[in-house]
């Protein structure tokens, strides 16, 4: 069952996209969703549902979630569920960046392990549906893991295929631009780059990189979420000097180096430690500042949290759209209304939604007035019985003189139909009269409006009880009164006039059970219980 469209969506489904204006700015982004019911073998009608996705913030139980529509009258509605981003409806794809130099790959002992240990952490970090692959990069790029199921990545090996050369060649700018090329290729709603090596571009530079700075604009406008994490290693195929060489004085057995060797390792060491620092910042730049600079292989734990942590910064918060014991819920009649989540007892601003798609009780309404047959009060037992209530026939007319024949007239026309009625057994109290209208044509065919004791307005006019949007309607059309000797219907000077059964009222007239009732071109049906 695919949800209702309300405006836009990356994934195809629908979403209200709605910052929390004049709320704290730690105030999560809220996405408001509605869909259908799925039927199911008991409720084959079952009302839409509203999921609130909230982007920021930790999730909690349901009871700390409550719904409200605040144009209407119900307090709120329960959250059903909650469900964390990992099961979530947003699957993620997965670019890893691996420098793939042999000399960084080995140069410390445990580096090739704590990486492949990463992956497999990045394997459970999305929601079912989501993707992975792996690049390696030198000079050239290599596809270690081709796209496909995020949990591939935990069995992917990432040992050097060919030995170091000896001087070390790095084009991560080139790898991003191949890995925001990869993930296009992705349908994923969600798209997510980590970078794993050194963070230096090329030959390294002291000065802030410009390809850094176009790939950081080309990652925002992309909606791709960004991490790196740099573990920067001293070894000269890698780029740092090569120290002087030692010698030994044959007089003294001491160990000594040129004075000369040893300033210009000096200055050649320093203007590595910049290139080394200037990677960083322009790691930073490229993720917009979710980097790590790390001091051992050992912290790739801690880099793969940090990535999935940015991943899991939502959940969804699903509501019923009605509660069978309150016999009350949501508006659904395709219109916007405004909805106000309140999490933990504090509440974020109201939200307009279209509140599709439109759902009312089966059987063009709700059975909410079985309700009166229960908790009577001073009736003891109540029974319902059908009675059948005629419309009084008109007087015969007058027998035609003796010498003139009378005329056939047409054969008498069926009796209106039986009328539900309430009876009252055990007292003598009134029971309460019911009735409604059951739009028959138009926009809102098989829906229906209650009506109350007294005058009840019908038009395009936003203070009538039956409000209908018809271009060959007056503002106040007509007037429908529930009053204790039945129900009446007049026309209020409207231009078109109202019709009951195809016959245009030029008076008050009494309203029976099943008559259809025109005005402009919609039709209703009057439904009455007594």
């Amino acid at each position: 069952m695919q949800p209702t469209m309300l405006t836009f969506t990356r994934i195809g489904v629908a979403c209200l996209v709605v910052a929390t204006a004049g709320v704290a700015a730690a105030a999560p982004e809220l996405r408001f969703e509605t869909k259908a019911g799925e039927p199911t073998d008991k409720d084959k009608h079952p009302p839409p549902t509203v999921t609130v996705t909230v982007i920021g913030g930790t999730a909690m139980a349901p009871e700390a979630f409550v719904l409200r529509q605040t144009d209407g009258k119900l307090a709120g509605l329960k959250a059903s569920k909650v469900t964390p981003y990992a099961q979530g409806p947003e699957p993620v794809g997965i670019a890893v960046l691996v420098f793939g130099d042999p000399t960084w790959l080995t140069g410390r002992k445990e580096l090739v392990g704590a990486l492949e240990g990463t992956l497999g952490a990045l394997a459970t970090a999305g929601p079912p549906g989501s993707q992975g692959l792996v690049l390696m990069y030198r000079g050239d790029i290599e596809v270690r893991q081709a796209a496909g199921p995020l949990a591939d990545l935990a069995a992917v090996k990432l040992g050097p295929k060919d030995p170091g050369a000896a001087k070390a060649d790095r084009d991560l700018a080139g790898a991003v631009k191949r890995a925001i090329a990869e993930l296009d290729k992705l349908s994923t709603p969600r798209k997510a780059l980590f970078i794993l090596g050194d963070g230096i571009d090329g030959a390294g530079s002291r000065s802030p990189s410009g390809p850094m700075r176009e790939l950081q604009k080309v990652l925002a406008d992309k909606q791709i979420i960004a991490f790196a994490a740099a573990l920067q290693i001293d070894l000269p195929p890698l780029g740092s000097p090569v120290p002087p060489p030692i010698t030994v004085n044959p007089k003294t057995g001491e160990e000594v180096t040129d004075p000369l060797l040893e300033d210009a390792f000096a200055i050649a060491d320093g203007e590595w430690r910049k290139i080394k620092d200037q990677a960083i910042a322009d790691l930073k730049i490229l993720v917009g500042g979710q980097a790590q600079k790390l001091t051992s292989a050992g912290s790739l734990g801690g880099a793969a949290s940090g990535f999935t942590s940015l991943l899991d910064d939502r959940y969804y918060v699903t509501f019923p759209g009605f509660d069978a014991k309150l016999k009350a819920g949501f508006s659904w009649d395709g219109k916007d209304h405004p909805l106000m989540l309140r999490i933990d007892g504090q509440d974020t601003t109201a939200t307009p939604v279209t509140m599709t798609p439109t759902w009312s009780m089966p059987g063009g309404g709700s059975s909410w007035w079985i309700w009166l047959l229960v908790g009577g009060g001073a009736v003891a037992v109540v029974g319902v019985v059908v009675a059948t209530r005629k419309k009084p026939l008109p007087p015969p007319p007058p027998p035609p003189p003796p010498s003139v024949a009378a005329p056939a007239g047409p054969p008498p026309g069926p009796a209106k139909p039986q009328k539900t009625m309430f009876v009252g057994m055990g007292d003598d109290s009134v029971f309460p009269q019911v009735a409604w209208m059951v739009f028959m044509t138009g926009p809102k065919k098989h829906r229906f409006v209650k009506l109350h004791p007294g005058t009840n307005k019908i038009g395009t006019g936003s203070t009538c009880e039956v409000v209908i949007d018809d271009g060959f309607m007056s503002t106040e059309h007509t007037l429908v009164m529930m009053l204790p000797d039945g129900f009446w219907i007049q026309d209020n000077g409207s231009t078109n006039g109202t019709f009951v059964n195809d016959h245009k009222l030029t008076v008050k007239q009494e309203l029976w059970d099943n008559d259809l009732i025109m005005v402009g071109k919609t039709v209703v049906k009057f439904k009455s219980v007594t």
